[in-house]
């Protein structure tokens, strides 16, 4: 009896370095963006310390410093996702404002399993060298591990996404800095369809469509939107789930295949090879030293206007503050016949949407705190709704004066998923396919009445459709793709695949 009780002892001894290496393992995966990670995954993490554990050299100077990494990173992935070209890019792209406000969505059990990676493998040293164990020399076990380790690599994978990210960050970054050949449009000629003298193209932040009153929301949000003659599109999906990630492919005429954008055949260029005078106003980050994807298309416009100058010169500014400045562009002297391009470029309901109400009165707050983030998201888009409604009201208000015939396109760049954090569910990036459904409502001067469209449109295809509004025609365009009428664009370039198949639809807070 007593040798049983020592023998189920030793095998408790045994097990309890696996069990903390086998967590720390998972928590790595889970960590790296690995939502899921396999059996087969975690045993190969677990092999890779296993074997390091026989030099105390290779595991100080090899596994400890592999567990760091996937530490710092950690966080972010379990908040967000795996290493991409988008999440590098947005590094660049943000300023410091922006980057409180990104490590403020993680929630602080995020960090706490970072700290628990390093604690684990330290663990799991300590108790071998202490417990004298050796699982290195379990011949069983390291044949099975071989055999696992033949099939699948993936501790490496982790690895292999950041390369290819920073890589391909910084060859666009070198590529955008180096670019100075002019557009690639050649010459871009008027059709029928250009029948407006001003064009305003409005971009949204982070608004997924269900959100909004004008498209079905319980809550009345977009009164204006609501009320005003418009075509309403329900069924655009946008390039990517993030700002980056989306506009360098819709507003560019980007490899459908490679779902890469070229940036010598950019929406400003467009515009300009038909004669357009291009105006680009902003509330998103101008960055001085390096040329972000946005930034590069909006410095080929004839008149650029940003309200943030740099991460350190960046400052917290109102989308409000917009209307003054295209006010201003928009009732300078021009040409009679001069055609004009104004792409405006809101803060919107970008993450934390509590910060982008601060000047705006909040009239959904909800008595359950659990909903407060969702509150203030409705709000935001409730203030975007006021701020189109102003642009609206000056461009009607020049057609009345000077007859210049106007028309004005409303979208976002992406939309947003729910989270749980702590006591709060909040809307932050994500995959579902919420995260890629945005608005899409063209509102002009000649608009009788309004139609609601059911319609299935893509970012890909999005400056097709965006030309076409403009009434440009060029070789390099397909002008029978139109975003503003029933025909339904049955290919989504992948999207489907990227889209996790989960419950994410809008939550009604009236009444909670």
């Amino acid at each position: 009896m007593q040798n049983k009780i020592l023998k189920i002892k030793h095998y408790f001894v045994y097990i309890i370095p696996l069990i903390i290496l086998i967590v720390s393992s998972k928590l790595m995966l889970k960590g790296s963006g690995y939502a899921h990670p396999t059996p087969r995954d975690i045993t190969l993490v677990c092999a890779l310390y296993i074997i390091l554990y026989a030099s105390k050299k290779a595991y100080y100077w090899i596994g400890v410093p592999i567990a760091i990494l996937y530490a710092i990173y950690t966080p972010i992935g379990l908040t967000f996702d795996k290493p991409t070209y988008q999440y590098f890019a947005s590094v660049i792209a943000t300023d410091a404002i922006e980057g409180i406000e990104f490590f403020t969505q993680i929630p602080f059990t995020h960090y706490l399993y970072a700290v628990l990676i390093i604690v684990g493998i330290f663990a799991f040293q300590k108790l071998c060298t202490k417990l004298n164990i050796n699982y290195y020399r379990n011949k069983t076990l390291m044949i099975i591990l071989v055999i696992i380790a033949l099939i699948n690599q993936s501790p490496f994978d982790y690895f292999y996404n950041i390369y290819e990210s920073v890589s391909k960050v910084k060859g666009e970054v070198s590529a955008l800095h180096d670019f100075t050949k002019s557009s690639e449009w050649g010459k871009s000629t008027l059709n029928n369809n250009s029948r407006y003298d001003d064009y305003v193209l409005v971009i949204g932040e982070s608004v997924r469509r269900d959100y909004m009153g004008v498209y079905g929301y319980p809550i009345n949000n977009t009164p204006f939107l609501s009320r005003v003659n418009s075509t309403i599109i329900d069924g655009l999906n946008s390039a990517g789930n993030n700002t980056i990630g989306s506009l360098r492919l819709m507003l560019t005429q980007s490899d459908k295949e490679k779902l890469e954008p070229n940036y010598g055949l950019n929406l400003v260029g467009l515009a300009k090879s038909a004669g357009f005078k291009t105006y680009w106003i902003s509330n998103q980050g101008y960055i001085g030293k390096h040329d972000t994807p946005i930034t590069f298309i909006a410095k080929h416009a004839d008149v650029k206007k940003f309200n943030k100058l740099g991460a350190f010169n960046s400052n917290e500014e109102s989308d409000f503050s917009l209307i003054p400045i295209f006010q201003k562009e928009l009732n300078a002297p021009i040409q009679k016949k001069q055609k004009r391009l104004f792409i405006i470029h809101l803060y919107g309901s970008h993450p934390n949407p509590c910060g982008r109400i601060q000047d705006y009165e909040n009239h959904f707050i909800t008595q359950d705190r659990q909903y407060h983030n969702i509150s203030c998201y409705v709000a935001s888009i409730n203030k975007t709704d006021e701020i189109l409604e102003s642009i609206y009201s000056l461009l009607e208000t020049q057609y009345q004066q000077k007859e210049r015939k106007f028309s004005m396109i409303y979208f976002a760049d992406h939309g947003l998923s729910h989270q749980e954090e702590g006591d709060q569910i909040k809307l932050l990036h994500g995959k579902t396919k919420y995260a890629y459904r945005v608005p899409l409502i063209q509102l002009s001067s000649d608009h009788q009445s309004t139609q609601y469209i059911v319609a299935n449109k893509s970012g890909m295809m999005f400056i097709d459709g965006i030309a076409n509004w403009l009434g440009v025609s060029n070789p390099l365009l397909n002008e029978n793709y139109h975003l503003f009428n029933s025909e339904n664009y049955i290919e989504d370039f992948g999207l489907s695949e990227k889209i996790e198949d989960k419950p994410d639809d809008a939550i009604n807070i009236h009444g909670k």
